[in-house]
């Protein structure tokens, strides 16, 4: 084989204007190599439009042009809008738990285990659908995910004795967790997929943080339901013929009508979105919004071989999984751990959904920001945690009582700035440490790296709820959060740096001298090789 000259590629190989490339030379990536009478030479895959590579062909120059489209946003989106009512209906009843019980005789027992479904569902499903992302790809993960959220809101909905739908809501519950794996796991495959470097930490930021969103969501509809009276807890309301005749029923009647209209009105946006996803979610762009979007990726058995030996990778995995897991856990039960403050169950809602929105809010800034700092994500997460540890040491101060001086003093406007700061800080870092740990790990796909975070951050969700069983004081959850801050911030300063291998690749003006290998886009060089980039991880 003739030896390959060397390769050069501008530093802004994808820049386009108004979301159309540029037509010029330096919008391509050129790929120099030849390749005669080589017995190990086969043609790749054939997607995003493959180069044919036939033995004793002689290719001289093959270029892979980039850019990006418009309809990425729409993309963006859609795939959010999926991933926040995923989140409300993991949230629907912590917010109402008193006129859950009151409706349907839950007991607190029933309400943790409604929540903690998600987790349940998402340990058990999680390796499936890692495999299923990165083998399928995004179009059939997100189908499939639409239509298990869209199944689950629908077995809420039918009309059944009170002891059936009481099942029905947990079944829904597991169908709905179940959906919350490709939710979780997708969003910077997503932005890597469709944006280009740029773009990809606000483009994650928000198809992740819509689903915290959407957890916010779920605390508006205590707006909606009202609260019951002592007289609502009369067990005869719960027969169902009882329930219709009896005078003394007519307000668990009320109360069990704004649910179900609640549940209604889930069901038909999970159906719409499925719809809509079913029209139109390619599996990715006719052309590659970066050079590093255009490079194979481990499948993912290779790739887990690999990540289970990168120290920086597990470090970042362990500690967002951790602490995200924990924070996942607090914010679904934050209506008991409030309760002590005497902040009702309307109150605590609107604490809940507003601190939501402003951490998503601020969040998706953060990510912007980041996006201009080129890559200082690590310096940016050390910031956010630091800051977080601090605002958990207040607020476990305020909670307990300790100080009895202003701002020390449990009132209600001291709660409602502690918990929406703590909201801010939590939901900024989640979007950071995904797209930090995406790039720890590579070459190793997105769909793998995000899939063992986030699969770590439900099991520390499902051990977080389940703790506090064995708990008398939900408090108890406030020390929980202090000590994962107190432990994570010390190791990702200590083990981890700043390196950003994608970034690297997409921007920074090299030469190499190439040697071949397969990709999804046809014959690559070493800038896109897994076997140099995974013996540096």
């Amino acid at each position: 084989m003739e030896s390959s000259p060397l390769l050069h590629y501008d530093p802004n190989p994808c820049e386009s204007d108004g979301d159309t490339a540029v037509s010029r030379k330096d919008n391509v990536l050129p790929i120099n190599h030849n390749i005669a009478n080589s017995e190990e030479t086969t043609s790749p895959p054939p997607s995003y439009g493959s180069i044919d590579e036939n033995k004793n062909q002689h290719l001289s120059s093959v270029y892979v042009k980039c850019q990006t489209y418009w309809y990425r946003w729409y993309i963006c989106l859609i795939f959010s809008l999926l991933g926040f009512l995923q989140g409300a209906i993991w949230n629907t009843w912590s917010p109402i738990d008193t006129s859950a019980k009151a409706v349907y005789g839950f007991t607190s027992g029933d309400i943790e285990l409604l929540t903690n479904w998600g987790p349940i569902s998402f340990i058990v499903s999680m390796p499936f659908f890692a495999w299923l992302l990165e083998e399928k790809g995004l179009r059939v993960s997100c189908l499939s995910t639409a239509f298990l959220v869209a199944l689950g809101t629908a077995v809420r909905c039918l009309p059944f004795q009170l002891q059936v739908m009481k099942y029905l809501m947990h079944l829904g519950q597991f169908f709905n967790g179940m959906g919350g794996c490709v939710v979780m796991a997708t969003p910077p495959l997503l932005s890597n997929t469709w944006f280009p470097p740029n773009e990809r930490i606000t483009a994650t930021g928000l198809s992740t943080l819509f689903n915290y969103l959407g957890t916010g969501g779920g605390y508006i509809v205590a707006e909606y339901v009202k609260a019951p009276s002592n007289r609502s807890s009369n067990l005869s309301c719960f027969d169902t013929k009882s329930l219709k005749h009896n005078d003394s029923c007519a307000e668990v009647r009320e109360i069990r009508k704004e649910i179900m209209n609640v549940l209604y009105v889930e069901c038909g946006i999970a159906v719409f979105v499925f719809l809509a996803m079913l029209i139109y979610f390619p599996k990715r762009p006719p052309l590659p919004p970066s050079l590093s979007a255009s490079c194979e990726r481990m499948d993912l058995k290779a790739g887990l071989k690999i990540v289970i030996r990168n120290k920086r990778y597990l470090v970042v995995a362990l500690v967002a999984g951790l602490t995200q897991g924990f924070w996942g856990g607090w914010t679904g039960v934050m209506t008991l751990i409030l309760d002590p403050l005497h902040v009702t169950q309307k109150e605590a809602g609107n604490i809940g959904f507003f601190m939501s929105l402003s951490g998503c809010v601020v969040g998706m800034f953060v990510g912007w920001i980041t996006d201009r700092l080129k890559g200082k994500m690590k310096r940016t997460l050390v910031v956010l945690f630091a800051l977080t540890l601090i605002m958990f040491i207040y607020f476990v101060i305020v909670n307990n009582q300790w100080l009895h001086f202003v701002p020390f003093l449990p009132q209600s406007g001291v709660i409602w700035a502690a918990c929406i700061i703590l909201g801010i800080l939590s939901n900024a870092s989640v979007p950071i440490a995904m797209e930090m740990a995406a790039d720890a790990a590579y070459p190793v796909g997105e769909g793998t790296s995000t899939s063992i975070l986030v699969w770590l951050l439900n099991i520390s969700s499902f051990f977080f709820l389940l703790g506090l069983n064995f708990s008398p004081d939900p408090t108890f959850a406030n020390y929980i959060m202090l000590g994962s801050y107190a432990i994570g911030l010390p190791l990702l300063i200590l083990f981890t740096k700043e390196e950003n291998r994608r970034l690297e690749l997409d921007v920074q003006r090299k030469s190499i001298s190439p040697s071949t290998l397969s990709s999804p886009y046809g014959s690559f060089d070493s800038s896109c090789s897994l076997k140099d980039e995974a013996a540096h991880a």
